[in-house]
């Protein structure tokens, strides 16, 4: 089993093109966004939540690999990783503590732990830790605990670490990554020849996706185009555009969604001709003899509304109001 793992440094868009240099050696992106071997330092800092340094090994029990279980000692209590981890570099017991330093700690001479002044420099691009050396391997711990470094490349891009400026690279996982992407877009691609999907439902889907105005003409040609580039748009597994798009699929497999669908775009077109407007989430109707009425208090609610088979009155009044403005 390899002893290296590799930290990589979130890829930003830069003016100068940096983040776009590719490696000589292997061809793939190097991930820079700044110039020459700049590097970000990492410590493990205070939590309230802990009660005392984040270090992630002081609160997590070592578990066998083998059955899942957590390990323990000869008196049957439970071993933290920060105990194993002291046995096995040969450090007396709470070298590696999280306790938090006492306030008035300056100036005491005291000894304040393995933490006190202990940082672990980021590299812009690719940072390696061995984990066959003692700092490495609690630097990182440090990085698993750290809300800057996320657990994987697919745990950021699922956006589950808003604040990480890098991540943790598992083997395979860009590979695993491309693959579940490419899928799910092969997926998405069938479905514009899906006998659901004909062309009146296709404008209206455009419309929809916010690809094109409902009242824009467009060739059949167009539209299928339309919808195939607002796929392939899509840049990770969990996809914005994938996921609209299959949603509206999936409304369109039964009666009741397809009275929703039909609902949605409704409502589309009432908002492009400026009938029904939404402000803070309020979707406020305009209706022909200049009254206002509240259709909604989000846009579910102004759905429902207009589903609602009781209000098929307002349903017919707002449909003739579209119709004559178009």
């Amino acid at each position: 089993m390899s002893k290296l793992v590799f930290i990589m440094s979130i890829p930003r868009q830069t003016a100068t093109g940096i983040s776009d240099w590719v490696s000589t050696s292997s061809g793939l992106k190097m991930k820079k966004t700044k110039v020459g071997r700049a590097t970000d330092s990492l410590v493990a800092l205070p939590s309230q939540k802990i009660g005392g340094l984040a270090n992630y090994i002081s609160y997590n029990y070592k578990v066998d690999p083998a059955t899942g279980q957590v390990e323990k000692d000869e008196n049957g209590e439970q071993i933290t990783i920060q105990t194993f981890l002291e046995k096995k570099w040969g450090k007396p017991k709470g070298f590696f503590s999280n306790a938090l330093p006492p306030k008035d700690y300056k100036g005491s001479g005291a000894d304040l732990g393995y933490y006190f002044n202990k940082s672990w420099q980021l590299l812009d691009g690719t940072t390696v830790l061995d984990l066959s050396k003692m700092d490495d391997e609690i630097g990182y711990y440090v990085m698993l605990a750290s809300s800057k470094v996320a657990n994987s490349e697919k745990e950021w891009r699922e956006h589950k670490w808003p604040k990480a400026t890098h991540y943790i690279a598992l083997e395979n996982e860009s590979e695993e990554i491309k693959y579940k992407r490419t899928q799910a877009k092969t997926k998405a691609f069938s479905f514009l020849h899906d006998s659901h999907l004909t062309d009146s439902v296709k404008q209206k889907l455009i419309a929809l996706l916010d690809v094109a105005s409902s009242r824009t003409k467009l060739s059949t040609e167009q539209i299928h185009n339309l919808l195939f580039d607002y796929i392939d748009a899509t840049t990770s597994p969990a996809g914005k555009n994938i996921d609209k798009f299959n949603h509206y699929m999936s409304l369109l497999k039964t009666a009741d969604g397809k009275a929703k669908f039909e609902v949605m775009y409704m409502l589309k077109q009432a908002q492009e001709v400026r009938l029904v407007y939404s402000k803070q989430d309020i979707w406020t109707w305009i209706r022909e003899s200049g009254a206002t009425l509240v259709i909604g208090d989000k846009y579910s609610e102004a759905v429902d509304f207009l589903l609602n088979p009781k209000k098929k009155d307002e349903y017919d009044e707002l449909k003739a109001q579209i119709k004559a403005k178009l």
